[in-house]
């Protein structure tokens, strides 16, 4: 009885220890940092074109850090949601056959940064259009250092236009908006979809007016939205308590410079104030029941005295 006894005990405290030993090992995998600068390129550029540029790796660690350096095709679909693309899988924005960069792994020391060239040869029959693609960086493996293998990796996102018969097409899907807003800050989101072949940048102007004067105007951070894609841009108006009838008009231009421009009303009554109208109102509306009521009365009672009399 003892010896099993004995022998949970042992089993249990084996299991315990298993697990402190793993979530040390989670601690140190996530606890390795890796920073890069630039964290996006952006090019447009002609077929045959080779570009020259380098990444920052930088490592903010106490200790000596290995890199490995690894590169893949992206593709940007609906919600602004990154979807990697194995290498060899074709697609009409693939790079990743044009980037040469050394991915011998390389050492970082402490505190230091590290600049990484890498080169992007352009075919001179290159497809136009957008190409997209990013250069990761990760800690390269010791051979089962970590416990758990989980290796974060940071990247640069490289984002080109090759020039040619390109489209910078897009589409105004939507301009919406609260039709009562019942306090500040009042929210919007605008709906472009790209039809192009290419991405393009959008900055949209959103104008909020009352019957009288401009109340606001507000300019978003630009935006970029890929081919094929629809992206919701939320726009906010910093207003704590907007009051009255107000139009929001959002003027945005694609990348084939077509402005698109679409209206929306909304109504703003702050819930303190919409209290004090209905509790007026409710007072308003008995004060002319109860004096109809009273009026009534005082009749008949006046009737009734005359004909007495």
């Amino acid at each position: 009885m003892m010896k099993r006894f004995n022998k949970k005990i042992i089993i249990t405290l084996v299991i315990i220890l298993g697990v402190f030993m793993l979530s040390l090992g989670f601690v140190w995998a996530i606890g390795v940092g890796i920073s890069i600068s630039p964290l996006k390129y952006k090019y447009s550029v002609d077929p045959g074109t080779v570009i020259d540029d380098v990444i920052n790796v930088g490592n903010p660690n106490a200790g000596d850090l290995r890199v490995k350096v690894e590169f893949q095709d992206f593709m940007v679909t609906e919600g602004n949601n990154i979807k990697w693309i194995p290498n060899d899988i074709e697609n009409p924005h693939k790079m990743v056959d044009w980037i040469d960069i050394d991915t011998e792994p390389f050492t970082v020391a402490p505190g230091k940064q590290v600049a990484v060239p890498f080169k992007i040869n352009v075919p001179k029959n290159a497809t136009p259009g957008g190409k997209y693609a990013a250069i990761f960086f990760s800690e390269a493996d010791k051979g089962g250092g970590n416990l758990l293998g989980a290796i974060a990796r940071v990247g640069s996102l490289i984002i080109m236009n090759v020039n040619g018969d390109v489209k910078q097409t897009g589409q105004l899907v939507d301009f919406t908006g609260p039709t009562i807003a019942w306090s500040g800050p009042v929210n919007f989101v605008l709906s472009m979809m790209n039809v192009g072949t290419t991405h393009f940048e959008v900055k949209p102007v959103v104008t909020i007016n009352n019957f009288f004067w401009q109340s606001a105007k507000i300019l978003p951070e630009s935006k970029f939205i890929y081919p094929n894609v629809k992206r919701d841009i939320p726009i906010k108006w910093e207003k704590s308590n907007p009051f009255g009838l107000y139009s929001a008009k959002v003027s945005v231009t694609d990348g084939e410079g077509t402005v698109f421009e679409k209206t929306k009303w909304f109504v703003a009554i702050p819930a303190t104030y919409a209290i004090i109208i209905l509790a007026v109102v409710l007072v308003l509306w008995f004060g002319i029941r109860f004096f109809k009521h009273t009026f009534k009365i005082s009749k008949i009672i006046t009737r009734k005295s005359r004909s007495a009399a």
